[in-house]
C-alpha cells in the first residue's frame, strides 16, 4: 500500500455503499447532493469526526496493518521507527481516499437519515446523534474494520491470521451478502433492498473493482482489433472473473481460501502445460503459497525477481547499471522488498510510472492512468529503451548465429575433404583396373564417369587456371555444332567438359 495511488482510486468506489431503497435511495441522495452548501457542511462534519480521524491516524482499517504499526511504534530500534514513519506516509493516499469515500457517500445518508428521525418526532440534536450512529455502523460494516464484533473467530485465530490476513473487506462483504440472502428467504426487511445487496455486494462491486484493477478500460482506447487485441481482452476477462470468484471464496473463510488456492494451482498447472517453451514450474508452487497472503506476497516477489533476471539478463548486461529502466532494478526492488519489507519495488515502479507519465509519446489517458498507479503492463505500454536494446541484442545474436554457422560449415567441409582424400587414394588404385574416375561426388559416392588422365574424368580433373581468375565462355562446341554456354576460368579456355 506504500504510496499506492491506484488503491486510493479504487477505495473511492465504496462511496456508493450508503445508497439504499429507503430514505437514501438514488433520488433522495441526488436531492441531498444538489443542496451543495448543506452537502459540503455534512461532508466536513463527517470527515473531521473522531471516527474518521482515528481511521486516518491509527491505520486501524485492517487487523494486520494495525498490529504491524503498533509493534514497530513500540520498538526501540530507531532505524525501524524511521521505516515505520515512511510506511505511515505511504498509507496516506489510501487513508485519505478511505475518509473521502465514507464522507462523500455518507453525507447524503447522514442528512436524509436526520430528516427521517425529525419526521418521526425526534429533536434535531438527538436526530443528528442517532443519524451519525447509523452512519458509523453502516460505514464499519461496509469498510475495512478491526472492530472485534466485525471480526470472525476464524480471523482472530492463529490459523486465520495466517490464511485470512488482509481479508477483512471480502469477509465483511460476504457476511452482508449472506445476511441479505437469509433475510430474503425468511421474509425479513425489504425484499428489493435484500436483492440489491446480494447483487451489489456479491457481484457488481467485485466486477467494478477487478475491471478497474486490471485496467479493462485500456481496451476502449485501442484502435487495433486483431488477434493480439482479442487475446488481451480474453486474458483480462479471465483475470476479472477469477478475481471475483477468489474474493467470494476467501470471504467465506479458511475453507474457501483453500478451495480458491487449489483452483488457482490447477489453473497455473494447466497454463504451464500448454506452453511449448519458457515453462515456469515454480508458478504453481507460488500459487500454492498464496494460501497465506503474507507468505504468498514474499514468494511472488522472489519469483518475480528470478523471472525478471532470467528473461532480461541479456538486456541487463547491455544497459547502463544506474538507468532506472534497466530491469536489474526490478530484480533488486523485489528482492529488497521480500527480504526487508522496505517497499523498494514500489519506489522503482512509481519512479518508472512518473517517467512514462511525462513521456509525450504516450497517450493522454495512459499518462493519467500511470500517475494514478496503473502499471505499464496493464496499459499496454512498452519501454522504448528496452525494446531498442532488445532489437540490438536480436541483431547481434542473428549475426553471431550466422558466423557460427559459417565456421561450422567450413569445419565440416574440411573434415569431408580429409575423409574424401583417403577414399580418393583408394579409388586411384581401383581406377587403374576399371578405368573409372577416382573422385567422390557430393553425395559421397564414387564418380561413375570414365577417367581420362591421372585417374580423373574431365569434370574432376584439376586444370591450370588463368592468372586473372576471370570466367569466360567455353571455346568448345556442343554436339549440335553450337558453342558451349558454360563459363570457365581455365587457362585453356575450355570448361571441364571440353578441356
Amino acid at each position: 500500500m506504500f504510496f499506492n495511488a491506484r488503491s486510493a482510486v479504487l477505495q473511492t468506489l465504496s462511496s456508493v455503499n450508503f445508497i439504499n431503497w429507503g430514505d437514501n435511495n438514488i433520488a433522495k441522495a441526488a436531492a441531498a447532493f444538489a443542496n451543495q452548501p448543506q452537502y459540503w457542511q455534512d461532508f466536513s462534519t463527517l470527515f473531521n469526526s473522531d471516527m474518521l480521524k482515528q481511521r486516518r491516524q491509527g491505520l486501524k482499517t485492517d487487523v494486520n496493518a494495525n498490529e504491524i504499526a503498533q509493534y514497530v511504534a513500540n520498538s526501540k530500534n530507531k532505524p525501524m521507527a524511521a521505516l515505520n514513519w515512511l510506511l505511515q506516509k505511504g498509507f496516506l493516499p489510501t487513508q485519505i481516499a478511505d475518509s473521502f469515500a465514507i464522507s462523500s457517500g455518507g453525507s447524503t445518508f447522514y442528512r436524509n437519515r436526520i430528516k427521517t428521525y425529525v419526521k418521526e418526532g425526534m429533536d434535531i440534536k438527538d436526530a443528528e446523534v442517532k443519524a451519525f450512529e447509523d452512519f458509523q455502523e453502516l460505514a464499519e460494516e461496509t469498510q475495512q474494520s478491526s472492530r472485534p464484533d466485525l471480526i470472525s473467530q476464524q480471523q482472530a485465530s492463529p490459523l486465520g491470521r495466517l490464511i485470512l490476513a488482509f481479508q477483512n473487506t471480502p469477509m465483511q462483504m460476504t457476511r452482508l451478502t449472506k445476511k441479505a440472502m437469509q433475510d430474503l428467504v425468511n421474509g425479513r426487511g425489504d425484499a428489493r433492498a435484500n436483492i440489491s445487496r446480494i447483487i451489489y455486494y456479491g457481484t457488481v462491486q467485485n466486477l467494478i473493482f477487478y475491471s478497474l484493477q486490471t485496467a479493462l478500460f485500456s481496451l476502449a482506447f485501442s484502435d487495433d482489433e486483431d488477434d493480439k487485441y482479442e487475446e488481451t481482452k480474453e486474458k483480462k476477462r479471465v483475470r476479472i472473473l477469477n478475481g471475483m470468484l477468489d474474493s467470494l471464496l476467501r470471504g467465506t473463510g479458511v475453507g474457501g481460501a483453500v478451495v480458491s488456492t487449489v483452483k488457482n494451482v490447477i489453473i497455473k498447472l494447466g497454463e504451464q502445460e500448454k506452453k511449448t517453451w519458457n515453462k515456469d514450474t515454480s508458478t504453481p508452487l507460488v500459487e500454492a503459497l498464496n494460501l497465506s497472503p503474507p507468505i504468498g506476497s514474499k514468494a511472488r516477489k522472489f519469483n518475480s525477481a528470478q523471472r525478471s533476471w532470467n528473461y532480461n539478463k541479456d538486456v541487463i548486461k547491455e544497459m547502463e547499471t544506474f538507468d532506472i529502466d534497466n530491469p536489474i532494478w526490478d530484480v533488486v526492488g523485489n528482492l529488497v522488498s521480500a527480504t526487508t519489507n522496505a517497499p523498494m519495488d514500489r519506489v522503482v515502479g512509481k519512479t518508472k510510472n512518473i517517467r512514462e507519465a511525462l513521456n509525450d509519446n504516450n497517450e493522454n489517458w495512459q499518462r493519467v492512468a500511470l500517475m494514478l498507479g496503473w502499471n505499464r503492463w496493464d496499459l499496454g505500454i512498452k519501454s522504448e529503451k528496452i525494446e531498442g536494446v532488445k532489437t540490438v541484442i536480436k541483431e547481434k545474436k542473428k549475426a553471431a548465429s550466422k558466423e557460427k554457422a559459417k565456421i561450422k560449415k567450413a569445419e565440416k567441409k574440411k573434415e569431408l575433404e580429409i575423409k574424401n582424400k583417403a577414399v580418393i587414394e583408394e579409388n586411384k588404385i581401383k581406377s587403374k583396373e576399371d578405368g573409372m574416375c577416382s573422385a567422390v561426388n557430393k553425395s559421397g559416392n564414387r564418380c561413375k564417369s570414365k577417367a581420362v588422365n591421372g585417374g580423373f574424368c574431365t569434370v574432376h580433373e584439376k586444370v591450370e587456371q588463368n592468372t586473372t581468375g576471370k570466367q569466360t565462355q567455353c571455346k568448345g562446341k556442343r554436339t549440335n555444332g553450337k558453342r558451349c554456354g558454360m563459363k570457365t576460368s581455365s587457362k585453356s579456355g575450355y570448361c571441364y567438359y571440353h578441356d
